[in-house]
């Protein structure tokens, strides 16, 4: 019951009264009256909306008021913004360019505060575990903030904090956005197509390793291990005895921000081979590893002196399974080889169409977005251009790709844009082609296909050994008369309640017929108590009636089901 997983989640009705009138205060105060919310609390008028006609918020278009409302609550619904301008195929891509513009950036909290944490972490005093450690931090965001330091032995070190009791906050306002999505399936019918309590549940996993610093310092690791042997990428060192799950610990990064053009021409680096580098960096990510960083912005990307490419923030990233990968890759070659054929042909081999998509509207609309490109040179083709059109007509015809593709396109179209900074002909799709076709290839070499059938042979000899047993359990059970079979009804729970509801109503109202006719009926007789010249038995059954069909009709129109 919603009553009791209020009861026992919420741990702060403030904050949830806070986030409620955050939400009214924006012109969403018809969504809180829909949520019902006071029906579930113990206590009513717990929420006092603030009206948004004072504050003019209707002047405001509606996702730049959401991204505003996200700023507003701080970092689990910053987090959860931006993890949504990332899905086109969730909310509308209006909102998702607007939600890329969350900010991030906090204030700073106290070095006292830094050092508590760090002593608390690693159980030793912080001016024994370095030799220096700056006061103020050279970078601030919702969740930790970043001190530069040095260790005994004198090397130049970063260290990251994490926030004191984030945790804290981040599960009490994933408790809260729980009981939300909860609420919002139950009483508001078109919030059920978005399945928002998933979306909550698969966010919770998201920020929950986020906050855990130790997985972003194994994604650091395993970045190590897939460039070991590259000489344009650099990967920093993490530092394991000075990190926890709140304390990362990593080398200093030197270099310059990629898109300091001035300082990158200063000392002396190709700017086209430093944006190829950088292409080449994520692609080799994509297409080879199927491990991506996923938020490659400018800040999180460096030069190096010698022309490496580094980056920061591993925190969040992308996996992309051989299957899918070459999958994308199929869509990618298909794309730019104009073959709407063969575009819908992955979509069909991923199940990413569902029973009742409209596959011949489907291939009119990726024809209009082949033949709108038809014309234009490979080498004049953009990520920023066609990969937002592509993704618009996969939200629009409900196809279900997954999650990581649009993670994907949104690190692709990134690193175009970054590249485009540095070498203005730089082209993303004439860098990306290789890789892609290089894919395509692999997967018909003679080695891939040996391996495909050994794969076939030892599924089909333990196919011919277990299939001749399964037969005869089968036989045997079917002699025996025990042979049963079982099935399961999916999404008809809610037609069994409203049955219910429905018979429940129509005995109801038999009953008050019932009542009518019997009081009437009594009406027509002269024994007993009389009132007024009339059986006063059938004026208490008419009386009673009467409520009984008041009530029945309030009830419907309550529902909102007349």
């Amino acid at each position: 019951m919603i009553r009791n997983s209020i009861a026992q989640k919420m741990r702060n009705v403030n904050r949830l009264r806070q986030v409620l009138n955050v939400l009214a205060k924006y012109g969403f105060g018809y969504i809180v009256d829909r949520l019902k919310i006071d029906q579930h609390l113990v206590g009513r008028k717990i929420v006092k909306i603030i009206s948004a006609k004072k504050l003019d918020a209707f002047a405001i278009p509606a996702p730049v008021r959401i991204r505003r409302i996200m700023e507003e609550l701080g970092p689990a619904y910053i987090k959860l913004g931006q993890v949504l301008s990332t899905r086109p195929d969730l909310i509308p891509l209006e909102f998702c360019h607007e939600l890329e513009k969350l900010q991030n950036e906090v204030p700073a909290f106290a070095y006292e505060k830094v050092k508590e944490q760090i002593e608390k972490e690693l159980k030793t005093p912080i001016d024994k575990l370095f030799s220096s450690f700056s006061v103020d931090p050279v970078a601030a965001a919702s969740l930790s903030q970043v001190h530069l330091a040095e260790s005994k032995k004198g090397e130049k070190l970063a260290v990251k904090v994490q926030r004191p009791d984030i945790e804290v906050t981040i599960r009490a306002d994933l408790d809260i956005l729980y009981v939300l999505a909860q609420l919002a399936e139950k009483h508001i019918e078109e919030s059920r197509l978005y399945n928002p309590t998933a979306i909550i549940n698969k966010f919770k996993k998201t920020i929950l390793r986020e906050i855990d610093f130790s997985v972003e310092a194994k994604n650091i690791d395993r970045f190590r291990r897939n460039f070991k042997d590259d000489n344009t990428v650099y990967i920093l060192k993490t530092i394991k005895p000075l990190s926890t799950k709140k304390i990362l610990t990593m080398e200093r990064l030197e270099g310059v921000k990629a898109n300091n053009l001035t300082e990158i021409e200063r000392i002396g680096l190709d700017k086209r081979q430093v944006a190829v580098n950088g292409a080449d960096a994520i692609l080799k990510q994509v297409f080879i590893h199927g491990f991506f960083h996923a938020d490659p912005h400018p800040g999180n990307i460096f030069v190096q002196k010698d022309g490496h490419i580094a980056f920061l923030d591993f925190g969040m990233v992308g996996c992309i399974d051989v299957e899918t990968r070459e999958q994308l890759s199929d869509i990618l070659v298909a794309i730019i080889h104009r073959d709407v054929k063969g575009i819908i042909e992955v979509f069909m081999s991923m199940g990413a169409l569902e029973q009742d998509t409209d596959v011949k509207s489907l291939s009119v609309d990726l024809t209009g977005f082949v033949e709108s490109y038809f014309e234009i040179p490979l080498k004049e083709l953009r990520m920023d251009h066609f990969l937002p059109d592509l993704i618009n007509i996969i939200s629009q015809n409900r196809i279900k790709m997954p999650a990581d593709f649009f993670l994907l396109s949104k690190a692709l179209i990134t690193i175009e844009g970054v590249g485009k900074k540095i070498y203005p002909d730089f082209n993303a799709v004439a860098q990306t082609k290789p890789f892609a076709e290089r894919l395509v290839r692999e997967r018909y070499s003679k080695k891939n296909i040996i391996k495909g059938l050994k794969g076939f042979l030892k599924g089909l000899y333990i196919l011919t050994n277990l299939l001749p047993r399964d037969l005869t359990l089968i036989l045997e059970k079917m002699k025996k008369g025990t042979l049963r079979a079982e099935f399961e009804h999916k999404g008809l729970e809610n037609l069994i309640h409203v049955l219910d509801k429905v018979s429940n109503r129509i005995s109801f109202s038999m009953i008050i017929a019932a009542i009518i006719i019997g009081s009437s009926i009594i009406m027509q007789t002269d024994k007993g108590a009389m009132l007024f010249g009339f059986s006063l038995l059938g004026i208490v059954g008419f009386i009673v009636a009467g409520i009984m069909g008041l009530w029945l009709v309030i009830s419907i129109l309550r529902s909102g089901k007349l």
